[in-house]
């Protein structure tokens, strides 16, 4: 072949590959647009058409076909595949491999298929009857409303019913007790074995019983006591009202008393520390050190192991190390200082005041300097602020991407990258400033007015002619709406599924359109006259609104009553059901399965009126109550329960052990009342005025207003200190230093020794001394005329120090 032949040869193949490329890929002998065109087989079809391609070799039309296993049947888009043939999905089932009759609501139970909604599936087996009320027991079907399943046998009970073995019983009147039935009102099981005893008996270790009324079982052992006990080891109940358990021992205690140690104490005015009483201390003010109390706001605790108490006006601790400097000092690494005349920078006290701050290791005046990454700037206090390393004032300027631009705080302005915007009346958008204000907000990069304009993706529209559905703009504003990718008038049409209709002559009825309208619901795919008709298990039944539902069938809900969801029997308003009769709600009651005159409501079997009686233990007992006392009722308005014991009481009453007494103007001592009130409280067993005497060590001794205890003695804490247990005169601004008390403005404390600070300073925390005249050297006091302290050590002054 020649060169020229060959070229020509190579120029057809381009041209026709060329062609391919443009117009698209081959299909047997035909060239077709992939975007438009598909093939199957040989063949090429438009996308456009109702034709698709089964198992890439046959055509067919999906509307009125369908591919099944590679075979094109009869069916279309309401039809599916069951093995090689077509069903249709709405009227059939396909159950392995088989098509049945069925569709929406239908399930397999094996091969045959059963409605969901009136039927059970049970081991392959279709029984009849509600899904909600029908359950399985092994092949069988039972209504779990009237009957049991027990160890796969069906007997009758239902929803107040247990199985015991291979029967049923009764939750109300029976107990399964090991595999046997036993009466509640006289038996008690215990580890699975029937004893004797019923209503308030209880299990006490495997084999013993005990009325509840008037014992208590504590660890195996029955021990006297009743409701209302607590047990205190194995032998041992107490009255939590009056009583404490500590360390299993019974103590004085009660409300507002909780276990020290084998002692109690009132957690509101007392604190445990290590197993000890503080005489005073309430439970957020004061903490514990050690054995003792402190207060928070003036003392303090140092030392994780020494636990060392101190006043905060002289000491500060710092790394557990108690320095001498109380107020404004602070801790600066293991040194404390003067915070209104120093300043600690990174572990170093620096010179400076309360005007001061830190700056890395270096110190400014934060009223007219700013710290700008470790670099002091000019421009200080609350309206500076850094950009970069670089200051500015916020109120007339901002910083945008580390620039300081004009127009801050008081000009409404904010940073838009790296421009400024006033946002009162300009909005940012993706980095661009843009016209708005109040009401504005994005579509994409530009602003649009809420109040007339929506944005449908990054589209601004006007709101009152247009709407967005499917984020595409369409015509029609107010009261319109989106159905799917369709508009509609929502004041006068609805949406179903993907279609609109109008509402005052059609109904949407499970995704679809049907007449019907006001005064019409929906039954299933149909609609009905409200008015005249009623809906159950989807069929239309004569009946309106005062109709209701009885499993198939419909009745008049104010004349009759459904029982057991399939028994329609006489008796509408007021009447309930009990088993399978009715009975007026309001003079009789259905007790343990039984209609019972007498009452409306029951106490075990037997029925009661609660405007006359009271149901206490299971039993039935005459008074309105409607509270119990063990067994006995009482009323609350004007009765007390103390100790499983009525007495008379009633508002402002409380119980004192067995009797009850007006808190306004009694008090209750160790279970005795005791004339007194509002103004007065118990010292042990007897009582005080609280505006004119104190209780201080357990006995009553003259004080009140403005007194506090000191000791066996009360002082006036306005005038006088208690020091050591002993009444020392100073009122405010003293302190104790001792057994001695101090004016804080003149003096201090040094170790048990008051000092003038003025004149004078502390050596070790235990010895003052002249500043003039001696020294401290390490703790230790020394003379200055003889002596010099040299590295922490005393040495005559002889010679210098080296």
């Amino acid at each position: 072949m020649s060169v020229g032949k060959l070229f020509a040869l190579t120029a057809l193949l381009c041209v026709i590959l060329h062609v391919q490329l443009v117009l698209g890929t081959a299909c047997g002998s035909q060239v077709y647009n992939q975007t438009t065109h598909s093939c199957c087989g040989d063949q090429v079809y438009s996308k456009d058409t109702e034709e698709r391609c089964c198992n890439a070799a046959l055509l067919y039309n999906y509307k009125n076909q369908s591919c099944c296993d590679g075979n094109v049947v009869l069916g279309g888009d309401r039809y599916g595949c069951c093995g090689n043939t077509s069903y249709n999905i709405e009227r059939q089932s396909c159950c392995s491999g088989q098509v049945g009759k069925g569709g929406a609501g239908y399930l397999c139970c094996g091969l045959q298929p059963y409605r969901t909604y009136n039927h059970r599936c049970c081991d392959g087996e279709v029984f009849k009857g509600r899904s909600r009320v029908t359950r399985c027991c092994g092949n069988k079907g039972y209504k779990y409303t009237t009957h049991d399943c027990c160890n796969g046998n069906v007997v009758p009970g239902g929803k107040s019913y247990g199985c015991c073995g291979n029967q049923s019983y009764s939750y109300s009147t029976q107990i399964c007790c090991g595999g046997q039935m036993m009466s509640r009102s006289n038996q008690t099981c215990c580890n699975n074995v029937i004893h004797p005893g019923g209503t308030n008996y209880r299990c006490c270790g495997d084999n013993q019983t005990y009325n509840a009324v008037t014992h208590t079982c504590c660890k195996g052992h029955i021990v006297a006591g009743g409701w209302g006990q607590y047990c205190c080891g194995n032998n041992l109940t107490y009255d939590w009202s009056t009583q404490d358990c500590c360390n299993g021992q019974v103590v004085k205690g009660g409300k507002d008393y909780i276990c020290c140690g084998n002692q109690t104490y009132n957690y509101y005015t007392q604190k445990c520390c290590n197993g000890h009483v503080g005489s005073s201390g309430a439970r957020k003010r004061w903490g514990c050190c050690g054995n003792h109390t402190y207060r928070y706001k003036s003392h303090g605790c140092c030392g994780a192991e020494t636990k060392t108490l101190y006043s905060k006006r002289e000491y500060t601790c710092c790394v557990g190390k108690l320095l001498s400097g109380g107020i404004n000092h602070k801790c600066c690494g293991n040194e404390s200082y003067n915070s209104v005349k120093r300043v600690c920078c990174e572990g170093q006290v620096k010179k400076g005041g309360s005007d001061r701050r830190c700056c890395g290791s270096k110190t400014y005046s934060y009223r007219n300097q700013t710290c700008c990454n470790g670099n002091v700037k000019l421009g200080g206090g609350y309206e500076f602020r850094c950009c970069g390393n670089k200051t500015y004032n916020y109120k007339n300027a901002s910083c945008c991407q580390g620039k300081v631009k004009p127009g801050g705080f008081l000009q409404f302005h904010r940073c838009c990258g790296a421009k400024t915007y006033n946002y009162r009346t300009q909005k940012c958008c993706v980095g661009n400033v843009r016209p708005g204000g109040l009401y504005y907000y994005c579509c994409g990069d530009k602003s649009y007015y809420t109040r007339t304009e929506g944005c449908c993706g990054t589209r601004r529209y006007n709101r009152t002619t247009h709407t967005c559905c499917g984020g595409k703009v369409k015509a029609g504003g107010s009261f319109h709406s989106c159905c799917g990718d369709r508009v509609y008038n929502y004041s006068s049409h609805a949406c179903c599924g993907t279609r609109t209709y109008n509402r005052t002559t059609s109904n949407c009825c499970s995704s679809k359109i049907r007449l019907g309208g006001t005064n019409y619901g929906c039954c299933g795919t149909k609609t009905y006259n409200v008015t005249s008709h009623t809906c159950c298990g989807r069929k239309i039944l004569p009946g309106g609104r005062d109709y209701r539902c009885c499993g198939k069938q419909a009745y008049n809900s104010k004349t009759h009553t459904c029982c057991e969801r399939k028994n329609v029997l006489t008796g509408g308003t007021n009447h309930r059901c009990c088993g399978n009769q009715t009975f007026n709600a309001l003079t009789h009651a259905c007790c343990a399965g039984e209609i019972k005159p007498g009452g409306q409501y029951c106490c075990g079997s037997e029925p009661y009126n609660r405007s006359t009686h009271t149901c206490c233990g299971g039993q039935v007992k005459l008074g309105a109550g409607p509270y119990c006392c063990g067994l006995q009722p009482y009323n609350y308005n004007i009765q007390r329960c103390c100790s499983n014991k009525v007495v008379s009481g009633g508002a402002k009453m409380y119980c004192c052990g067995a009797q009850s007494y007006n808190y306004t103007i009694q008090n209750c001592c160790q279970n005795q009342v005791m004339p007194g009130g509002y103004a007065h409280a118990c010292c042990g067993a007897e009582v005080y005025n609280r505006t004119s005497h104190n209780c201080c060590s357990y006995k009553v001794v003259s004080g009140g207003a403005n007194h506090a205890c000191c000791g066996n003695q009360t002082y006036n804490y306005t005038s006088q200190r208690c020091c050591q247990s002993q009444v020392k005169p100073g009122g405010s601004g003293h302190y104790c230093c001792g057994a001695e008390s101090y004016d804080y403005k003149t003096h201090r404390c040094c170790g048990v020794k008051t000092y003038n600070f003025t004149t004078q300073s502390c050596c070790g925390r235990t010895e003052p001394y002249d500043s003039t005249t001696h020294g401290c050297c390490k703790a230790v006091l020394y003379d200055m005329t003889s002596q010099q302290c040299c590295s922490g050590q005393v040495q005559a002054n002889t010679t210098s120090c080296p």
